[in-house]
């Protein structure tokens, strides 16, 4: 085996994509894995990201081109040639400032650090000279707009397509296709947006407001790590798409000293929107994960964001909470563990990850947790159900099933919870944004119990 040590940014990136290749594990989790074992400087972690991802981004475009150049079946190729071609014609087809002679070398050099044979060495130096050589030739094959090349799987197209449409289907995809720009969720605990896009215009970094949220600031050029950016540390800010913050705003409004659940909390971003948003009503969040990795995440971040409170943060499943705890909840937030497809655009392995399959299997486990938070939650409450998936078996379907099966809850409209901008991103009483220039996909329902008064009414 290769030594652990001093492996390039190439060599990173084509190790993560064999890895992910071969299991259906986010490729956050075996990236960060592959450079515990290969760490790299921060230029090279950064090149290796943008390597992954960008590739991800254009899977199906490489391959085409890939295939028009050799004539074996790509799916006959050693994993780690095939990666290794594909890294090295991303940086020839799409990446300018890499010279292609150091995107031929260095994808060599990573077969030579495996130890594989060196007629493989060869194969890989000739397929991407010629690609260098018919670049505008591998161009055009991908660029027929009669018949586009999508990136995506075609099961997931289908569905998408039927649901909305040919040419929505289209934007859809091309907008995952972009890289997102960073959005920051102002902690309103501490600053405010333009108090804090004031000190980043003294630092050279240009934002501009979000479009549908007021404490949110988008960065559109911005190329460094979000510990470069000021207030950071001091808690001013997090990085939270703006369908991600008006999806907590889907509880509101708070009662006064009313008690609210973050029932899914994962690392604690809705939690801090919820945080905020019980501020002035005094009223108190608590949250339940029970991923340890996560919570470690989540106790991290509530000491950044709100050093001064003690959240209660219970370590297990909302079924192992509804079943130790007699506490009952005003309102419950729960972003149901869901396929992603809302937000492809910020992590490209989800397209490439899921199957249809996927898709009962969720529902099942979403219901399961619906009707765990059912128990939590008082009378007169406010049970709110979210994913970032823009399928309708996880939202429509689920909405549908559950209300059949608890007949004191109704499901009220979302509007009068989010601000006014955000008025135009619900339909049919859904929260439903599809993914656009400054927002991702999600999904979010408000289900409000019936008061015993109301239900017996109701039961007449």
């Amino acid at each position: 085996m290769p030594s652990p040590r001093n492996k390039s940014a190439r060599f990173v990136a084509i190790t993560t994509l064999c890895e992910l290749q071969k299991s259906r594990t986010p490729v956050n989790t075996i990236f960060t894995s592959v450079l515990t074992e290969h760490p790299l400087e921060n230029n090279d972690r950064q090149l290796a990201a943008n390597l992954i991802f960008g590739l991800l981004r254009n899977r199906e475009s490489l391959d085409i081109m890939l295939q028009y150049l050799c004539r074996q079946p790509l799916k006959k190729f050693h994993p780690f040639v095939l990666q290794a071609l594909r890294v090295g014609l991303f940086q020839i087809m799409y990446l300018d400032r890499i010279p292609e002679s150091a995107a031929v070398n260095e994808s060599v050099k990573a077969l030579q650090a495996m130890h594989l044979p060196k007629r493989l060495h060869g194969f890989v130096n000739g397929v991407l000279r010629n690609a260098i050589r018919k670049r505008e030739e591998l161009l055009s094959l991908t660029e027929n707009p009669a018949s586009p090349i999508l990136n995506h799987p075609e099961w997931l197209t289908k569905s998408w397509e039927k649901r909305y449409g040919r040419l929505e289907t289209l934007r859809i995809c091309r907008q995952n296709n972009d890289q997102a720009a960073l959005s920051l969720q102002i902690n309103s605990c501490v600053t405010d947006r333009d108090t804090f896009g004031k000190i980043l215009s003294q630092n050279g970094i240009n934002s501009h407001s979000g479009k549908y949220c007021y404490n949110t600031l988008i960065l559109e050029d911005f190329n460094g790590t979000v510990h470069e950016i000021p207030g950071f540390t001091e808690g001013h800010f997090q990085i939270q798409d703006q369908g991600a913050q008006l999806l907590a705003h889907l509880v509101g409004p708070m009662t006064d000293k009313g008690e609210y659940l973050d029932a899914c909390a994962g690392v604690g971003g809705k939690t801090s929107v919820l945080i905020q948003m019980a501020k002035t009503p005094m009223a108190s969040v608590a949250a339940a994960e029970p991923d340890k990795g996560r919570r470690t995440r989540f106790t991290e971040n509530m000491k950044r964001l709100h050093p001064d409170l003690d959240i209660p943060l219970f370590s297990g499943t909302l079924q192992e909470l509804a079943t130790i705890t007699s506490k009952r909840f005003h309102g419950i937030l729960l972003d149901a563990p869901c396929s992603g497809t809302g937000v492809i655009r910020r992590h490209p392995d989800i397209r490439w990850n899921r199957r249809p399959e996927d898709l009962n299997r969720y529902q099942e486990i979403q219901l399961e947790l619906l009707q765990a938070g059912t128990t939590l939650l008082l009378p007169g409450g406010t049970l709110v159900y979210a994913t970032c998936s823009l399928q309708e078996e996880e939202n429509e379907q689920v909405i549908e099933r559950f209300l059949a099966a608890n007949t004191d809850f109704i499901l009220e409209e979302c509007s009068a919870s989010l601000p006014s901008k955000a008025h135009s991103l619900c339909n049919k009483n859904f929260f439903a944004p599809l993914p656009g220039n400054e927002i991702d996909g999600f999904f979010g329902a408000r289900l409000k119990r019936l008061a015993e008064a109301s239900l017996k009414t109701l039961k007449r």
